[in-house]
């Protein structure tokens, strides 16, 4: 425990900081301060009171337990962050005086009663709040009447019928905008993400010209197959949504390189997928299978099957999947000849995950499994491999046909369960990296003293580097 004279100390030195900080700003007259990150930082700061010129002030993640009520002589605000302060149990009514501002952003903090008070702050244009304590929601805050965006930070809100749709209204509206700006300058490239959207609505339909798509965050449910009229669309991003399914149409999509759809609920994908022609990318990241996480963010791992048609992307370069269900990737997966990237970060115990078509990816340069029990013996098979990353497993022993990787440059075998590096591993003469941190590997100097390209070598007694 530290002494007290250590505590006033470290205090005094968080104090000594922002003091600096705010002596920059204001003879430099800047129009922004961001200060905090330190929980030493026990009282809003006096000095900030002189800097009336700021637009813009951020002090959060500390330990202050008020806004000082002079909070509104600084007139040209027009962003306000004091989240992530847990002492702050209330807002000083001055607030309100604050004509300019446009962002209120008052999430993780003591407050259990929003004040009404912030309804009288007509500029406002984003209120970031969190609800989990609140009982009322002041009827004068769902009536701002320039409010474009609430956040109340995943907080459900259904009990509070006249926020949700206000909130519902509000995410369309923004939505709508982003798509109007990008209409007006025909941009090709359009990000919605996180505005909580739970439909697309019927305007993006016309922008056919968009090459990237970012719906990420938006509650979806179903995309409508018009989606497969974006004929010119490179990316597309459904990260975090609620999509149970993909539209048949997706595989219009001639020109899409990289789609990425991880935290959904899909359990497959449609034969159709197969017709992207182009698509280089596939990434499908889900959470754990663990009763309390899937509880916690409800929902867990959905997807089961990709479909055999996987096989026919013949552009293929890159395919990572993380946490699913699946038990076996298609006999199809072996005829992607271009694949340079393979990640697959399951629990898997049974080389049937594996069909024995693995061994036709003669491009795969880049391989990385985690929570494997034992590693599939196709690996020895990729004569063009240069990066083998087996951390993260329950390997007890590194299998011999690793001896054939010749190219291997880079070996990662963080937190296993080996406990000795076999004589046969000074036989990858070109190998740069090798890291076997977390392990119990006890005798090895002899044998990475053979390797003459090695460069990095990382251990946890750094008993050897070069």
């Amino acid at each position: 425990m530290r002494k007290a004279h250590e505590v006033r100390e470290l205090e005094k030195d968080a104090l000594d900081e922002i003091l600096i900080e705010i002596e920059n700003c204001r003879v430099s007259r800047l129009k922004s301060l961001k200060i905090g990150y330190n929980l030493h930082i026990k009282a809003f700061p006096e000095e900030i009171r002189q800097l009336t010129w700021l637009t813009s002030l951020s002090v959060v993640c500390t330990a202050i337990n008020a806004v000082p009520d002079w909070i509104d002589e600084l007139k040209q605000l027009r962003v306000l962050d004091i989240s992530s302060n847990y002492n702050i149990k209330n807002l000083p009514s001055s607030l309100a005086n604050l004509k300019h501002l446009k962002k209120l952003i008052v999430d993780n903090t003591d407050i259990e009663e929003i004040p009404p008070f912030i309804g009288d702050i007509h500029s406002l244009e984003l209120l970031e709040i969190d609800l989990y304590d609140a009982e009322v929601i002041p009827k004068s805050i769902i009536d701002l009447p320039n409010l474009r965006r609430i956040e109340t930070r995943g907080c459900d809100i259904s009990h509070f019928p006249a926020l949700a749709a206000k909130q519902h209204k509000l995410n369309m509206q923004e939505c709508v905008r982003h798509i109007n700006i990008c209409k007006k300058r025909r941009s090709k490239k359009l990000d919605l993400s996180y505005l909580h959207a739970g439909a697309l609505p019927e305007e993006l339909a016309e922008l056919h010209w968009l090459e990237e798509l970012d719906l990420t965050c938006n509650n979806l449910k179903k995309l409508p197959q018009w989606i497969g009229n974006f004929k010119n669309l490179k990316v597309l991003i459904l990260d975090t949504n609620e999509l149970t399914s993909l539209p048949q149409s997706i595989g219009n999509l001639k020109n899409l390189k990289k789609i990425v759809l991880s935290f959904n609920r899909i359990k497959t994908l449609p034969d159709s997928f197969g017709n992207l022609a182009s698509l280089e990318k596939f990434y499908l990241c889900e959470r754990h299978n663990h009763p309390g996480l899937e509880e916690m963010h409800g929902q867990g791992s959905w997807f089961t099957l990709l479909p055999a048609s996987f096989g026919n992307l013949a552009s293929l370069k890159e395919f990572f999947i993380s946490d699913t269900r699946m038990t076996r990737l298609p006999n199809s997966f072996g005829n992607l000849q271009s694949l340079r990237t393979l990640s697959i970060l399951e629990t898997i115990s049974d080389d049937f995950y594996f069909p024995p078509s693995m061994k036709n990816l003669k491009s795969l340069r880049k391989v990385a499994f985690s929570s494997f029990t034992h590693l599939p013996e196709f690996i020895g098979e990729l004569k063009n491999l240069t990066v083998l990353d087996i951390d993260h497993n329950k390997l007890e022993v590194l299998p011999g046909y690793i001896a054939n990787l010749k190219k291997l440059k880079k070996l990662n075998l963080h937190s296993t369960l080996i406990r000795e590096l076999p004589d046969w591993i000074e036989n990858l003469n070109n190998l740069v990296t090798l890291d076997i941190t977390h392990n119990e590997i006890a005798v090895y100097p002899g044998v990475v003293k053979k390797l003459p390209k090695l460069k990095h070598f990382a251990d946890d007694s750094n008993l050897y580097n070069r």
